[in-house]
């Protein structure tokens, strides 16, 4: 493998092409996003009429009513008309709805997400577990900018 693709001498060919494949898969996201926002709904609610979409990032239930709720999500409120759910205040919810213009939202389906905060901080843990074995194992020499493997795990 003296003059392969995978060389040394071909390095730089190769990180163009990486990021160019991922600028190219970036672009192609940004074209042709398949999912319908309510952030999206809301720039533009004549174009959105009508369009079923889904909300769940972040959206948190502010006010309940006999038919409906109102949520707010990323700083905006919006009216969910939705007579057969029961939720509370304060709690996740995410939901497929239709938009209607310039704000409001009928409910499809509506799904509680209960106990969030605690499977955020739950998956957590695996990565403060695995983070603190590394450094148990190695430390940043500041002359060098390297880890180095501490001398009490090397292994003879």
């Amino acid at each position: 493998m003296k003059n392969s693709v995978f060389s040394a001498r071909y390095r730089g060919i190769r990180v163009f092409v990486y990021l160019c494949s991922l600028a190219a898969l970036i672009l192609y996201g940004r074209v042709h996003f398949p999912y319908v926002t309510l952030q999206m709904c809301l720039s533009r609610p004549e174009f959105y009429d009508g369009t079923k979409i889904s909300v769940g990032n972040e959206a948190t239930v502010r006010d309940v009513y006999k038919d409906g709720f109102i949520i707010e999500q990323l700083g905006k409120q919006v009216r969910v008309s939705a007579p057969d759910v029961h939720v509370a205040s304060g709690e996740f919810v995410y939901l497929h709805a239709v938009f209607f213009k310039p704000d409001s939202l009928h409910a499809l389906k509506v799904r509680v997400a209960k106990k969030r905060r605690a499977k955020i901080w739950l998956s957590v843990f695996p990565v403060l577990l695995i983070g603190a074995y590394f450094f148990h194992r190695f430390r940043f020499n500041v002359k060098t900018f390297y880890f180095e493997e501490r001398r009490s795990c090397q292994i003879l």
